[in-house]
């Protein structure tokens, strides 16, 4: 992806990538300087993170879902591919609103098993089809592919 983002562009890209629906509150934690939600349409990814770097995204303070990103290199463009692209990932995403980490751990346990007392609550708040083994790139490059190249 192209480096020189606004931050919450790139807050976008990971919520396709993860497959969320931006429901909550997110933030950037670049060493000591946090940058909200509100003011991360003025940060470029490319001003605050430079090859071989790394930072923190925190989405659902609540849920407390903290994601390390790291930029390995910084490439020309050459306009061949795509400029939003998933090359690779592996496992689904956890559904929004799922309880953070331990709370997903939990989620998946208790649709696994039918005698566990919070399975058939579970079945009902999120269906009985989550396969966390699954990552579907495909469907997320499309929706990437939306986002920066909207349908007229």
């Amino acid at each position: 992806m192209p480096s020189a983002v606004p931050l919450s562009l790139l807050h976008a890209i990971l919520q396709i990538a993860m497959g969320w629906e931006n429901t909550h509150l997110h933030q950037w934690r670049f060493g000591d300087d946090d940058i909200d939600d509100e003011s991360d349409t003025d940060v470029l990814l490319t001003d605050r993170a430079p090859a071989d770097s790394s930072f923190f995204y925190d989405y659902d303070f609540g849920d407390g879902w903290e994601h390390l990103v790291e930029v390995l290199a910084i490439e020309p463009y050459d306009g061949t591919v795509p400029p939003l692209v998933v090359v690779d990932g592996a496992r689904a995403c956890p559904p929004e609103d799922s309880g953070g980490p331990h709370g997903y751990e939990s989620l998946l346990a208790a649709l696994d098993n039918p005698s566990d007392l919070e399975h058939d609550e579970m079945v009902e708040a999120y269906g009985d089809r989550i396969d966390p083994e699954v990552f579907d790139r495909e469907v997320v490059n499309q929706r990437l592919e939306h986002l920066w190249r909207p349908t007229i």
